[in-house]
């Protein structure tokens, strides 16, 4: 692993692992390239030790992250990453720990995993590559593919709804919640550092098209899928905030909205849930930052760990705690 001094900033090439590469076009590489930015950042401009930023994943083509990185990093189990994470975080809080997953792998097998990870606010910012396809298994339609997708497992299209995890999240009680796309690098470099910077469970939702198996009508391959992405399904959290204001929301309620949506105002989850709602009926899903809201207390905080008081650095020998474990036996009596 490299080594952080003022004199030899980290370098991408410092970091990058001997991977194994997508599909040529594969949104992942985006995802990728900003994910490095941000770490680069972190080292570099924070002066966070490289060595205190843990990757992990699932399995999957967004699995691959980890070995696209050249930082201490775990592979799991398919859907089951997000449990060593929270023992990671637990065990460590000073560490950076970032999950990355697929919509096949986070929001299906996963899903409880999930949903659990946000309700005990761990300190973990979880990554998906989301392209509606299961990319590593012939591409089958996943959780979020939207309805009429035709894949092998839904030829005739998909029927009845997707699942929006921005909508989970919210709903949840995350920390921070937020889409960016593959292609817009800088964009998402910014999301993901605001996320990993987040105390409490970071979503970062990414579409990261797959350009193997997602076929749209006249769409298909790296170029037209990028572009079907854009000009049919995104909608960008702010653009929906002035477009959609009329539809949403009540006369008294607009004239006490401020003229650009804000992720940390107390009213933003269930703003944003209004805007998700009023987007899917349109066909469209909402991207940027949509929750930012660290009022709650992290898992961490919850039991009494924090870097300088982590148990990964405690002596936990039957020993040193005997005397503490007899007395908590006798309580239990």
């Amino acid at each position: 692993m490299a080594i952080y001094t003022k004199d030899k900033p980290i370098t991408r090439g410092d970091i990058t692992g001997d991977g194994a590469w997508w599909c040529l076009g594969c949104g992942d590489f985006g995802v990728n390239s900003a994910v490095q930015d941000v770490i680069m950042s972190l080292v570099n401009e924070g002066a966070f030790p490289l060595e205190n930023i843990f990757a992990l994943s699932g399995i999957g083509c967004s699995s691959k992250e980890p070995e696209m990185l050249k930082v201490n990093a775990y592979q799991g189990q398919h859907g089951r990453s997000l449990p060593v994470a929270i023992g990671v975080a637990i065990a460590n809080p000073g560490l950076k720990v970032i999950d990355f997953g697929g919509d096949g792998d986070t929001y299906a097998i996963g899903m409880e995993h999930f949903m659990h990870s946000i309700i005990r606010n761990v300190n973990v910012t979880l990554i998906i590559m989301n392209n509606q396809v299961y990319g590593l298994t012939k591409g089958q339609a996943s959780p979020t593919a939207h309805t009429g997708l035709r894949t092998p497992s839904t030829p005739d299209g998909k029927r009845g709804r997707n699942i929006n995890p921005l909508r989970l999240a919210i709903a949840a009680g995350a920390a921070f919640v937020a889409r960016g796309v593959s292609w817009q690098r800088k964009e998402l470099a910014e999301i993901i550092t605001q996320a990993v910077n987040t105390n409490g469970f970071s979503l970062v939702d990414v579409f990261s098209p797959c350009v193997t198996w997602h076929r749209e009508p006249g769409a298909r391959g790296s170029g037209p899928i990028f572009e079907w992405y854009r000009q049919n399904y995104v909608m960008d959290i702010s653009t929906a905030w002035q477009s959609m204001r009329d539809q949403v929301f009540t006369d008294d309620e607009r004239a006490s909205l401020p003229s650009e949506y804000d992720p940390q105002s107390s009213e933003a989850a269930l703003s944003a849930l209004r805007l998700i709602s009023e987007a899917g009926k349109l066909g469209r899903e909402v991207t940027g930052i949509l929750l930012h809201d660290e009022s709650q207390p992290s898992m961490a905080e919850n039991v009494g760990v924090s870097p300088d008081h982590a148990p990964v650095h405690l002596d936990i020998s039957m020993d040193a705690n005997l005397e503490q474990y007899r007395g908590l036996l006798a309580e239990l009596r």
